[in-house]
């Protein structure tokens, strides 16, 4: 069948997990603004699949919601589905762009929160930090989303890290939701990071949208297990460490990393290695935080 030919980029993204939505927004613009085009649309389902529990679930209305703050996505088209996305793809009136599979320019950089309208946040981030100090943004621990068999080696080690960054003069603003809260009580006993002196616990007190615009506007470092933050913060070109998990370490997950640049701000171990990562992001903090 005859395409159409416009003045856009064609994608597909699924409407859910936040750290793939600025994986291929990140790359998109890249390949966006190469090929000379004025703006993205996105091509999508009204479910998902969800890799690692191998099932469909709902969309995650936040996710339409965070993709029109920005200002190239241009349209989202209800056009293809997960179950049949070859085929779909095929007859799209659109061709639809291969980002996931094509990799770009490894000395690309770029801050993509330049492209971000904050204002149309559905919810802003108020909280009153320490402006005159350093701040850094911790994800310290994300299970939601991995599969069971896994989990342990997603279950990274923090001491080091944390005391680099406090030597360094950092406030320590941490997040996540309040299961994730109840998992570092668990993992981390009642006597962890969270009770340091210059660490602010803002676990289960603050949405999607607010932790987004913390990590992107407010930090100065960001600190993260294996999900969105480390993403969100090397996209906008924050100084980061990132523990990534087992899925990246033995390949299967590998294709995201062709998605992001910025290799000059971030550095990456694998939570699996325990104490060992924990000791080498601690040298990487003390050398460029």
């Amino acid at each position: 069948m005859n395409k159409i030919e416009d003045q856009y980029l064609h994608i597909f993204s699924p409407t859910g997990m936040w750290g793939d939505q600025i994986l291929n927004l990140f790359s998109c613009y890249y390949h966006m603004v190469n090929r000379g085009k004025e703006g993205i649309i996105i091509h999508t389902a009204k479910d998902l699949f969800d890799t690692h529990h191998k099932r469909y679930v709902s969309t995650d209305k936040n996710i339409l919601k965070f993709w029109s703050t920005f200002n190239f996505v241009k349209g989202i088209i209800f056009d293809v589905d997960q179950r049949t996305l070859p085929t779909d793809a095929q007859n799209s009136n659109y061709n639809l762009f291969p980002h996931l599979n094509l990799p770009y320019d490894d000395n690309f950089q770029y801050d993509l929160s330049n492209e971000i309208n904050f204002s149309l946040f559905p919810k802003r981030f108020t909280y009153d930090i320490d402006q005159k100090s350093k701040i850094a943004v911790f994800q310290p621990v994300s299970l939601k989303n991995k599969p069971v068999e896994l989990k342990k080696d997603f279950i990274a080690t923090w001491d080091k890290s944390v005391s680099s960054l406090l030597e360094k003069k950092y406030k320590i603003y941490v997040i996540g939701s309040s299961e994730d809260l109840d998992l570092v009580h668990e993992i981390y006993g009642h006597k962890s990071f969270l009770y340091l002196d210059n660490v602010i616990n803002l676990m289960g007190c603050l949405d999607i949208f607010e932790s987004i615009e913390l990590v992107m506007k407010k930090a100065d470092f960001v600190l993260s297990c294996d999900s969105w933050a480390g993403w969100y913060g090397i996209a906008s070109r924050k100084k980061t460490a990132y523990a990534a998990g087992p899925l990246i370490e033995n390949g299967t997950d590998s294709h995201y990393l062709n998605c992001i640049k910025n290799k000059d701000v971030f550095f990456m171990d694998y939570s699996s290695k325990k104490e060992e990562t924990d000791k080498n992001m601690a040298k990487w903090i003390q050398n460029n935080a």
